[in-house]
């Protein structure tokens, strides 16, 4: 008796994907949007890099979920873990809400599931037409919970409008980015360590003044008391030579 093959899903990290519906619409990213925050949907099949997923392994089975044109990944709304919280697209982080598990059905396809929340990725209303919108809802094996993920193999058409739309927000993200300017404050700083050297020198140099000019006044005293008392004794001859002239005068007169 020949033994019944089980059809898996292997999927290779260096490699990119579709992910379909039953009815053959793929999961993309609605209008090419390079956005935080845009909405995934059911589309036709047009081979374009924004309907292409690569997987990037996180853990035995589990896998965030990137999308080949805009670098992004499938990611719940806000981190909801709630029946019809949406999946849009964002930048990738270190988030559990970014983390899927794929689940083989043995037949070929697969469930895909939120590691955060434990639910399937699933289309809002059930819908599958174009631009059904997905969300993740309880497990309930509906029709639109399995997906089939099936390699690309062909080179992906990119239109010149979408290759331009991803070069300009390529250049917004370039021209966002912070730029460090560590030259102002050094200046700055030396400035500042001048202005704070010359009054310190202007002190040293007023200093050295006073004390010169100190030392002068001390050198000069001394020469003006020696002078003083010269002239006091000068003023005491004077003094007693009028006193003896004084005597001397009378004694003549009695002479006489």
């Amino acid at each position: 008796m020949a033994t019944k093959k089980i059809a898996q899903t292997v999927i290779a990290e260096d490699k990119f994907y579709t992910i379909s519906a039953a009815n053959g619409k793929v999961v993309e990213v609605a209008d090419y949007n390079m956005d935080n925050g845009a909405k995934i949907q059911l589309w036709d099949n047009a081979d374009k890099e924004w309907q292409q997923w690569g997987f990037v392994r996180a853990g035995e089975g589990v896998y965030r979920i990137k999308n080949r044109f805009t670098g992004k990944m499938l990611d719940l709304d806000r981190g909801g873990v709630n029946d019809g919280t949406h999946v849009h697209q964002w930048e990738g982080a270190n988030a559990s809400s970014q983390l899927w598990v794929v689940e083989n059905m043995n037949d070929g396809r697969v469930k895909i599931k939120s590691n955060l929340a434990g639910k399937c990725l699933d289309t809002i209303g059930g819908y599958t037409e174009n631009g059904a919108a997905l969300q993740i809802w309880a497990d309930v094996s509906g029709e639109n919970q399995f997906w089939t993920i099936a390699e690309v193999t062909r080179k992906p058409k990119t239109t010149a409008k979408a290759a331009k739309a991803k070069a300009e927000t390529e250049e917004k993200v370039v021209e966002a980015a912070p730029v460090v300017e560590a030259k102002p404050e050094v200046k700055v700083e030396a400035k500042a360590e001048v202005k704070d050297e010359k009054p310190a020198a202007k002190k040293v140099e007023k200093a050295v003044e006073v004390k010169a000019e100190e030392k002068k006044v001390e050198e000069k005293k001394p020469e003006v008391k020696a002078e003083k008392p010269a002239a006091m004794a000068s003023a005491a001859k004077k003094a007693l030579a009028k006193k003896t002239a004084a005597k001397k005068a009378p004694a003549k007169k009695a002479a006489k």
